[in-house]
């Protein structure tokens, strides 16, 4: 779908914001939901492992429309796979601090968007926080590390804290479980998954969900009558 340049201030007034938003957002869906049922087993591809917001909104989008998920490590490796065309689609959360690297690639078209909320995140521990006025060591994502300050209990609030790097929530709890750390900011599946116990929660956040494929400039436009 091209990208509406016409919006001058006359166009808007003619036709209403917020209806050429929703005609916009309702017609990639439905492109893409057309292309979807003509060609299942669309491979998706995002941040894993099993757990993390990036695969159980992945989850939910192959549960609707028969789509293969494939998770990675790192969203670098998600991006070098779509450019490679060994995925047909990249999920990435509009939270993730990389993701102008996928919106300004000369070789990638924004397909689709949407909201989803993400499971419950907070602080967890192995076993009960050490006790005194010492440094406490956290592994978190880049990304998450600001919930710590929002929900840390005030017996902690004052402890200077050594970041320990996770490469997604998952991976923070996983560390923790391992020794690495003695508290992870992670979610609600890294909890249940590594046997960690709350510190302090928060409810998930509704984020924006991005949608990206590999520039089809010099295609033909697909029609749902196309053949597989």
């Amino acid at each position: 779908m091209a990208i509406r340049t016409d919006l001058t201030p006359g166009s808007v007034r003619a036709v209403p914001l917020s209806r050429t938003l929703a005609s916009e957002y309702a017609a990639r869906w439905s492109e893409l939901s057309d292309r979807w049922a003509a060609r299942p087993g669309s491979v998706l591809g995002t941040l894993g492992p099993e757990g993390t917001s990036s695969d159980l909104t992945a989850r939910f989008l192959a549960a609707g429309h028969g789509l293969s998920v494939r998770l990675f490590r790192t969203f670098d490796e998600v991006l070098d796979r779509l450019l490679a065309e060994e995925l047909d689609f990249a999920l990435v959360p509009s939270a993730y601090a990389g993701l102008t690297r996928f919106h300004w690639h000369r070789d990638l078209r924004l397909r689709a968007f949407f909201p989803r909320a993400t499971p419950e995140y907070g602080i967890a521990a192995g076993d009960r926080v050490p006790p005194g006025d010492g440094p406490l060591s956290v592994a978190a994502m880049w990304e998450v590390r600001r919930i710590y300050a929002e929900v840390v209990p005030p017996a902690l609030r004052d402890r200077d804290v050594h970041w320990v790097d996770a490469s997604s929530t998952q991976h923070a709890a996983e560390i923790v479980a391992g020794g690495g750390a003695r508290l992870a900011v992670t979610n609600a599946p890294g909890v249940r998954a590594h046997g960690l116990r709350w510190v302090a929660t928060r409810p998930g956040a509704e984020i924006l969900w991005t949608l990206f494929e590999r520039s089809r400039e010099h295609e033909a436009p697909f029609t749902a009558d196309q053949q597989p």
